[in-house]
């Protein structure tokens, strides 16, 4: 190989690389930072009040969990915050309790400035299919640009990486055949 196209090669395999880490370090922030689980627990779809629906799984009948009801930023443990349709949800909201579940009284109910829920899961049947209903995903929005930032940022991933490897091949002198699967023999 000659020693242009070596130095070309290696320019080429560090930027990629480059990019690569780049893009991976700014999906990886986003997910430790908490923007992803914000943008998609993002508002409220319906009234209620929202909560971080895995603090109380274990609740029964006969040992149910209470939860504070106030005006919190952020939902710590057992804890619910009234929202209205369209509203933002606080942090650590993973779902919404909604005002029909706590009319019914059967799952949950809203005693003064608490909610006691009874049944946090069941098991129910859906078009033939049988699945564990949970309070977690319910009533929310998503952020609808956060689903298009995540597309670009894996295409953008897969990208980059296509080419790092294309520039590590050319560093080191493998010219791969491209197969042609739309010719016959």
């Amino acid at each position: 190989m000659e020693h242009g196209t070596r130095g070309r090669a290696v320019v080429k395999f560090l930027f990629w690389t480059a990019v690569a880490a780049s893009l991976v370090f700014t999906m990886a922030r986003a997910h430790v930072s908490g923007r992803l689980a914000a943008w998609y627990y993002h508002t409220a779809a319906i009234e209620g009040y929202a909560v971080n629906a895995d603090t109380f799984l274990d609740a029964t009948a006969a040992a149910p969990a209470t939860l504070a009801v106030g005006n919190f930023e952020r939902i710590e443990g057992r804890q619910a915050v009234p929202v209205k349709q369209g509203d933002r949800l606080p942090a650590n909201a993973n779902g919404i309790i909604g005002k029909d579940i706590l009319d019914k009284g059967v799952r949950a109910t809203l005693a003064g400035d608490t909610i006691v829920v009874k049944v946090p899961w069941k098991i129910s049947e859906s078009k033939g299919f049988k699945f564990k209903d949970t309070f977690k995903h319910k009533g929310i929005k998503t952020y609808p640009w956060g689903a298009a930032w995540n597309v670009a940022m894996t295409l953008g991933i897969g990208l980059a990486l296509g080419f790092m490897a294309e520039g590590f091949t050319d560093l080191l002198g493998i010219k791969l055949e491209k197969i042609r699967h739309f010719e016959g023999h």
